[in-house]
Order: structure tokens, then C-alpha cells, then sequence
């Protein structure tokens, strides 16, 4: 019964000694770029507009324009009077609007400031 135990101890831990070689040691991740380093000149840069929805209808005549919210639209481009652009597929600059307080769910209510926006335009906000 101890000539068991033992025999079962040895070959226990020659599996687990064998099992070691198999992984390899971690090898640690890079760290992303922080704000201040330097990229190389050819690098790519994020782009400053991030997604905040698409126009879903415009009132011209009263200058409002609802647009249906993106996914996860920045907080900050939904506050009262931030501004906002739209744009078309192509990244043309359609019109300006501004926020306002009617946000129901994923419906947000804008102020057209200038331009002529068309459903289905692209809404951006210009991160500062």
C-alpha cells in the first residue's frame, strides 16, 4: 500500500513536472502610446469625429432636424447647445446643428444652424 502511494506520488509528479514545459513563459503586452509620445510621420491618426447618429427626418421650414442616435453617442456631444455636423457618405459636409434638450431615448431633437442636411446623412461630433 506505501510502495502504491509513492509510485502514484513519483508518477504524479512527473506529469506535472513534464506538463511545465509546455507553456511558455508570459511575455508582457506593449503598452499603448500615451498622449505625449511621438508618432511617426506616416503614422495613421485617429480621426477627431466620433459617430453620434444619422438624420432620420428634417423640417426645413422650422429648422429642426431629428436625428437617431448611434450605438453609444459621446455624453458630452448630447449636452444642450454642443454642435454638431452632418455629412454624407462620401464625408461632405452637409450642415450644421446644434443640440437641444429633447432627448427621448434614442431620438435626439436639433436646431439647424446653416446648410441642408437629407435623411440617412452621417451626424458627427468634433471631440475637442
Amino acid at each position: 500500500m506505501i510502495l502504491t502511494a509513492r509510485l502514484l506520488t513519483l508518477l504524479a509528479v512527473t506529469f506535472f513536472a513534464g506538463a511545465c514545459s509546455h507553456f511558455a513563459p508570459l511575455t508582457p503586452t506593449p503598452l499603448p502610446p500615451r498622449p505625449g509620445d511621438r508618432l511617426p510621420p506616416d503614422a495613421l491618426q485617429p480621426s477627431p469625429n466620433l459617430l453620434v447618429g444619422r438624420v432620420l427626418a428634417v423640417d426645413l421650414p422650422n429648422s429642426f432636424v431629428i436625428v437617431d442616435l448611434a450605438g453609444e453617442p459621446p455624453a458630452a456631444a448630447l449636452t444642450d447647445g454642443t454642435e454638431l455636423i452632418t455629412r454624407t457618405d462620401d464625408l461632405r459636409e452637409t450642415a450644421r446643428v446644434r443640440v437641444s434638450r429633447y432627448v427621448r431615448g434614442r431620438t435626439l431633437g436639433t436646431t439647424l444652424i446653416s446648410g441642408r442636411p437629407s435623411p440617412r446623412d452621417e451626424v458627427v461630433w468634433r471631440a475637442p
